[in-house]
């Protein structure tokens, strides 16, 4: 494929999508093009943390692998633990620790990080030239089917041979996409209520939290009664560690219910007070809901809202220089933790498919139908998975103690995989 800016890959949308295909695109060989509606890198916040697993494989697989090999040291929650990413269920009315899943369970050969999620952006921006300040209008595809136009708002337009929609769950590229009528039917808000903030604590607390808990991440579903048929659910999460500071440690809460009779609320005081309440209401107590309570009362609490958005029917025989991956394509609630996973996952594959169609291994039809066979029932199956789990977590006292013991039986056969394969192993070694 000559080198020519027709034949660019323009990727709009810098986020984490976006950043890991031009990562991929960059060490394949593909020129790219990378382009953000955001003014600058800190235009906005970025969110706290997350935690990355199951793509991991395959960036580790497709990217420079002395970048990739940086990962932990720099986006790292705790760069001291960098691969610490324990997550424990407990009961929010008692406070009593139920599972723990920690990094420990997973495959040997799976890379866990619990990352920062500013820092991680940070991390796969290095080296890749982002043009920013730039909001699509609107696309053109050829007349031939091959390679698009791309007028920006600013009545620039740039030629490539490809658009990869990365900008999220308000997509421009999706929206003209599907059409905008299939846009709004389609993006569905989701009723849930979210107050969420973030503080800094001292070592005493921190250590209280990790011993009785998790060094990463927690969630504490809790209800007034058997009967109550929803619960309050409560997540916490350590975001940040700065040892030179007196309270070197970052703690994330959020609090979440599907009442929907609850007021809106302009203050940070108000919200604050609000998501004390509803812990309140929903008999919360113990160590993480002291850190509710305990937060400053100049602390910013924001509200969150989700919305959700299955890949559409369109992609399934539309294969044309448009692509959709990440929010963009799928965009689905935090309740199951794997949305980052799925996105970096959708842009190592296309990648992965790009770099085949730059080496005329493949036409564009192949490679973008190779790419959606696999996308699109893993982002739909994610998409309706994460649904139920939010219900689930927001669900009846029975229904939120059924998931804890399905996960906790899931982790106890993971655990016993493990030991029947360190015996083995250990078997093998005696005979040699």
């Amino acid at each position: 494929m000559p080198s020519d800016k027709k034949e660019n890959v323009i990727i709009i949308g810098a986020g984490l999508a976006g950043l890991a295909l031009a990562n991929v695109l960059k060490h394949q060989g593909v020129s790219y093009k990378i382009f953000e509606r955001d003014a600058s890198p800190e235009d906005r916040t970025q969110g706290w943390s997350l935690s990355m697993h199951f793509c991991l494989l395959t960036l580790k697989t497709l990217m420079d692998p002395a970048k990739y090999a940086t990962l932990g040291d720099k986006s790292a929650v705790d760069p001291e633990n960098p691969r610490k990413g324990d997550f424990c269920l407990a009961n929010g009315n008692t406070g009593e620790p139920l599972v723990t899943v920690g990094s420990d369970t997973y495959d040997s050969n799976v890379d866990v990080f619990r990352v920062n999620r500013k820092r991680f952006r940070s991390w796969l921006m290095e080296g890749i030239d982002v043009t920013w300040n730039k909001r699509i209008d609107h696309y053109t595809i050829n007349d031939d089917g091959n390679g698009v136009q791309v007028t920006f708002t600013d009545g620039t337009v740039e030629e490539g041979s490809v658009i990869v929609g990365a900008d999220g769950v308000n997509s421009q590229v999706c929206r003209q996409l599907i059409g905008e009528d299939e846009f709004k039917t389609t993006t569905v808000p989701n009723p849930l209520r979210i107050l969420a903030a973030s503080y800094w604590i001292d070592s005493e607390l921190r250590q209280e939290i990790k011993e009785n808990y998790s060094s990463a991440h927690m969630m504490a579903p809790s209800s007034i009664s058997e009967e109550a048929d929803h619960s309050t659910c409560l997540f916490v999460s350590l975001v940040d560690v700065d040892k030179s500071k007196e309270k070197p440690y970052e703690m994330l809460w959020s609090v979440s219910c599907l009442d929907k009779e609850e007021p809106h609320h302009e203050t940070n005081q108000e919200r604050l007070n609000q998501a004390k309440n509803w812990l309140k209401k929903s008999g919360c107590s113990g160590l993480l809901n002291r850190l509710v309570t305990g937060t400053p009362d100049d602390t910013e609490v924001v509200t969150l809202k989700i919305r959700e958005r299955s890949p559409h029917s369109i992609l399934d025989t539309f294969h044309g220089p448009v692509v959709l991956i990440g929010d963009a394509l799928h965009s689905m609630t935090q309740f199951r933790g794997e949305g980052g996973n799925h996105a970096i996952l959708d842009a190592c594959l296309l990648g992965k498919e790009l770099a085949s169609l730059h080496k005329q291994e493949k036409g564009l039809k192949e490679a973008i139908n190779t790419y959606y066979s696999e996308a699109l029932p893993r982002g739909r199956k994610a998409v309706a998975e994460s649904h139920e789990a939010l219900n689930i977590v927001h669900g009846t006292r029975a229904q939120v103690f059924a998931m804890i013991n399905g996960i906790a039986k899931s982790v106890e056969k993971m655990i016993e995989k493990m030991s029947q394969e360190d015996s083995s192993s250990a078997v093998e070694t005696s005979k040699q």
